[in-house]
């Protein structure tokens, strides 16, 4: 009974293994990663919002998808290669956060894309980006889930003077439903108040023209806009 049991041991881990792939196969699969991993990429900096674009990252999408295929390529259908993969990738700590989902969702795409080139799944890895790069942009493009009351943080500092809403207040009531004082303070070297506004646009389209009109007020300064979510600034 042991002398079987330590048969099939010896069996299991003296398996021949997988043949290596050819290196037209690599070249093929690097090749396709990187290609599918530029288009990953491309739609990332089309559709992306905010001010936290970062070109470092939109590089680590590019290589990402080649450097999975090439890590899938390694691994093959080794069992054993595999669990040392993560035994050799569980020392490496990474420590950069990515500070927006939709972050998070192009670096799973692009590891998706490494995944099935490695794998020589060269259709599931082109109909996939083609489909999702769709389903981004239709969400890009018709704002989907985006509120329908387009909040916004209307920030800018006015000079004293005995009737500040007199300044403004003109623009408010043509571009604004509804705006709301959050906060006033007073700055210590002149003589200028700091306001912030908690508003509603009756057109969201008009936000650069309701910007350019209060920067041509003289009495303003450092006007900035900013969406309730914290992605759009002007």
């Amino acid at each position: 009974m042991i002398s079987l049991l330590d048969d099939s041991k010896i069996d299991l881990l003296n398996k021949p293994e997988v043949a290596n792939p050819l290196w037209q196969e690599v070249l093929i699969s690097l090749t396709l990663a990187f290609i599918l991993g530029f288009v990953c990429s491309y739609v990332y900096q089309w559709t992306h919002r905010g001010i936290s674009y970062s070109v470092s990252y939109v590089h680590t999408l590019m290589l990402l998808s080649p450097i999975t295929a090439f890590v899938m390529l390694v691994i093959g259908n080794s069992v054993a290669r595999a669990f040392s993969l993560v035994g050799a990738l569980s020392i490496i700590r990474f420590r950069t956060p990515l500070k927006d989902t939709w972050d998070t969702t192009f670096v799973f795409l692009s590891l998706g894309i490494g995944l099935a080139t490695g794998t020589g799944a060269y259709a599931v890895a082109i109909l996939g980006v083609v489909a999702i790069s769709i389903f981004t942009l239709i969400i890009h493009r018709n704002h989907l889930g985006e509120s329908a009351k387009e909040e916004f943080l209307l920030r800018f500092r006015v000079a004293g003077s005995p009737d500040i809403e007199s300044v403004y207040w003109n623009i408010f009531g043509k571009y604004l439903k509804k705006n709301i004082l959050v906060n006033m303070s007073t700055t210590q070297h002149d003589n200028f108040l700091e306001l912030a506004f908690n508003i509603i646009m009756k057109d969201p389209k008009q936000k650069q023209s309701f910007i350019q009109e209060l920067n041509g007020i003289p009495e303003l300064e450092q006007v900035m806009l900013v969406a309730v979510d914290g992605e759009d600034i002007y």
